[in-house]
């Protein structure tokens, strides 16, 4: 065997090379991996076989790296013993220092002594001495292992935590590491022990096991534990089940999919346990089978085409938030398919829904079965001659409710053209022309039950369209870092005498109302049921002033005048009830985005007295951060909103340092029920390696809801070994 360097060739004789780095390659007896070794010098000594560098050796093979003062390489063995400080970086990227360190088998095999591995995530293990196996793995004795940064200060000072173990085995195949006789230790104390322990190295994101688990005390449960195991089937689906025990109900069974396909993807959880529960009236119910389903699903057919699924169902009013899954009122169900093309867009859907107001005096909800809506939008400058483009707009609907409610079954269609245009002299004008009609049919209407002057089933037809025009005049100046603009709107809609026929229902229009987003429309009524009349006027103007910085301060004042005061479709309280709307109107800013304002508001005509208010107010001053939300809503005569809305949330929050952050948060019912509804604080410790949080909250609502109580809650989250979480005090309220 030959050994060769830059313009230099040896035999197989006793060799030393000095002065200057020297490098070789060269191929072991047992082995096809090939060998590169660097050094200050090196020494081949041809009756042992053997070469002996030294002097910042570095050695390679196999994807794997040795550096160290001293390197021997036995070239019949293929063994390599390094002394040093010794540092090999093996092919996954984790370097590994010792003192002394002896490899074999291509480097995948090896012994090493005062061990110190870093993991590519920033972990690391120390070890008194380790086994290097395969090239897998690693079996270190006397071990500790911590994911925490050294501090830069005093290197030698205990971690934040650490494990600390007779023996840790770190599987990278697997993607574990496990302990024997582990203690878990804080700042040098141990606080924990167990015989065996494992967790995943924090290369991989997905691993099977038991979740980090959950305990606590609440009033209506007791005291609880919780504990969830994880299974990775595959890389496109996994499944957690979890059981809670309480002392005192019965336990919870709980339970997660989820899995994806090229082009769908299916999440379903849901939970069943079997319990006691609050009505309405304060009454406590027998146990029962109670439980939850919640399926989210998506499949998207092609580059046009997509079905998608929704679905959640409770047991009854209060299980959702007593077990604190969900805060939601209405749960929707649904089944649904979409078309997009271009400009054009088609849907139909199948929904239901389950109210699970607890306070309120509730309707039966419908079904929705069907819904079907297409929409086809032209190019603009499509039509010839008059110029603008076209709309079609097309729809079906099916309401269906339970016993003798209610149905509705509607057909609707609406043509419609829109054009801009800009004259020389600056004057915006949008003209907008629509013609519409419908097709109702309607069974066991309601308030025909034993009343002979209501049509219980009828057929209708209704016709209707407008001409729209709304003409704007935007002046701008502009400054040196901002521009300002000054912007006066007039509109005018001219429709024919529809009036109020009662044999049409209204399903989709009954919430109308005026806003400053909504006053230049044609007609006021959200949905197609509701149709607004004959002509109406509506006038406002905008003014700003718009930086460069994004900062920027805007008003809008406007209102709208009916032409013809009689048969007004609007009923009270929506503002446009009167010949003359109420005023509306909107004042927002931000400045660097720092200090934000969106306030709207309502004034009625007539005295300018207020009918709503709405503020949204942040400020971020430093490492503060400040934010309001306030509604005012007076009450409507003559409609079931019989009582003043009025609330008020603040919240606040601060940055003590990078690591450190308190908050909270309360919110007041101003009305006629005044009194505190919510409050909650917080503190947040974000750390390289651990997380803690402590929140205290209190909601003061009926005890039938739920949610009603106080709890405060402890988390603690350790990198790469998950989120211990100890719920612990939740008191149920019994104030009023």
């Amino acid at each position: 065997m030959i050994y060769k360097f830059p313009m230099l060739s040896f035999a197989l004789v006793p060799l030393v090379l000095c002065a200057g780095v020297f490098s070789m390659s060269v191929y072991a007896q047992d082995t096809d991996a090939p060998v590169d070794l660097q050094a200050d010098k090196l020494i081949h000594d041809e009756s042992g076989q053997s070469v002996t560098a030294i002097g910042d050796v570095v050695l390679i093979q196999s994807g794997s790296k040795v550096r160290a003062d001293q390197i021997v390489y036995n070239l019949s063995e293929d063994t390599v013993i390094a002394t040093g400080n010794v540092e090999f970086i093996d092919a996954n990227g984790d370097k590994h220092y010792a003192a002394k360190a002896k490899f074999n088998n291509a480097l995948k095999d090896g012994f090493v002594e005062g061990l110190q591995t870093f993991l590519t995530d920033g972990s690391r293990f120390k070890a008194s001495q380790g086994n290097y196996i395969s090239g897998n793995k690693t079996v270190m004795k006397n071990a500790s292992y911590t994911p925490c940064e050294t501090c830069k200060d005093n290197p030698n000072e205990k971690p934040l935590w650490q494990i600390s173990a007779s023996e840790v085995e770190h599987d990278k195949e697997a993607k574990m590491v496990s302990y024997r006789n582990a203690r878990f230790e804080m700042k040098g104390v141990p606080v924990a022990y167990l015989p065996y322990f494992s967790h995943p190295d924090g290369s991989v994101k997905r691993k099977s096991g038991f979740l980090t688990p959950s305990a606590g005390f609440r009033s209506d449960l007791g005291m609880f534990v919780q504990s969830d195991y994880y299974w990775s089937i595959a890389p496109d689906k996994d499944l957690t089940v979890g059981l809670m025990a309480m002392t005192d109900e019965s336990p919870l069974a709980l339970a997660q999919w989820r899995q994806r396909w090229e082009d769908a993807s299916l999440i379903a959880s849901g939970s069943v346990t079997h319990s006691s529960r609050t009505d309405n009236d304060g009454i406590v119910r027998d146990e029962k089978l109670r439980g939850h389903l919640s399926v989210d699903g998506l499949w998207d057919i092609n580059n046009k085409w997509r079905s998608g699924l929704m679905l959640d169902i409770a047991s009854d009013d209060q299980y959702l938030r007593q077990y604190d899954f969900s805060n939601k009122n209405i749960l929707q169900n649904e089944i649904y398919v979409e078309r997009f093309s271009g400009r054009n867009y088609a849907s139909g859907r199948l929904l239901a829904f389950q109210d699970l107001r607890t306070d309120e005096d509730r309707e039966d909800q419908p079904h929705v079965l069907p819904e079907i809506q297409a929409s086809f939008l032209g190019e603009p400058s499509s039509i010839p001659i008059i110029g603008g483009r076209w709309r079609v707009d097309l729809s079906a609907l099916g309401l269906m409710r339970e016993k003798n409610d209610q149905d509705v079954n509607r057909i609707h269609t609406g043509f419609g053209w829109q054009r801009r245009l800009v004259s020389d002299y600056g004057l915006v004008a949008v003209l907008e022309a629509n013609a519409q009609g419908s097709v109702y049919n309607v069974n066991d209407r309601t308030g025909s039950n034993g009343n002979d002057t209501i049509d219980g089933n009828s057929n209708e037809a209704r016709g209707t369209g407008y001409i729209h025009a709304v003409t704007s005049y935007p002046v701008v100046k502009k400054l040196e870092k901002a521009q300002i603009l000054i912007e006066p709107s007039i509109a005018l809609t001219v429709a024919p005498n529809v009036g109020i026929d009662s044999d049409i229902p209204n399903e989709d229009s009954v919430d109308a109302g005026i806003d400053a987003l909504n006053l230049f429309e044609p007609s006021r009524f959200p949905g197609v049921d509701g149709v607004e009349d004959r002509t109406h006027a509506t006038y406002g103007v905008r003014a700003g002033i718009y930086g460069g910085d994004g900062s920027y301060g805007d008003v809008f004042i406007g209102q709208s005048y009916r032409v013809y005061s009689k048969d007004n479709p609007f009923a009270q309280g929506s503002g446009l009830d009167k010949q003359a709307s109420d005023v509306v109107g909107q004042i927002s800013g931000s400045y660097k985005g720092d200090y934000k304002l969106d306030y709207s508001f309502q004034l009625d005509n007539d005295n300018l007295s207020s009918q709503r208010h709405e503020i949204d107010a942040s400020a971020k001053i430093n490492k503060l951060s400040l934010s309001t939300r306030y509604l005012f809503a007076k009450a409507l005569d003559g409609t079931d909103i019989d009582e003043t809305r009025e609330q008020i949330r603040n919240s606040a929050s601060y940055y003590i340092n990078d690591k450190w952050r308190i908050y909270g948060s309360t919110q007041h019912d101003l009305g006629v029920d005044f009194g505190l509804r919510h409050a909650g604080f917080g503190i947040d410790y974000t750390g390289q390696c651990i997380s803690l949080s402590v929140i205290g909250q209190r909601n003061l609502t009926s005890e039938s809801s739920g949610d009603s109580g106080t709890e405060i809650m402890f988390r603690i989250g350790f990198k790469n070994l998950g989120e211990l979480e100890t719920s612990g005090v939740s008191i149920g309220s019994n104030e009023e």
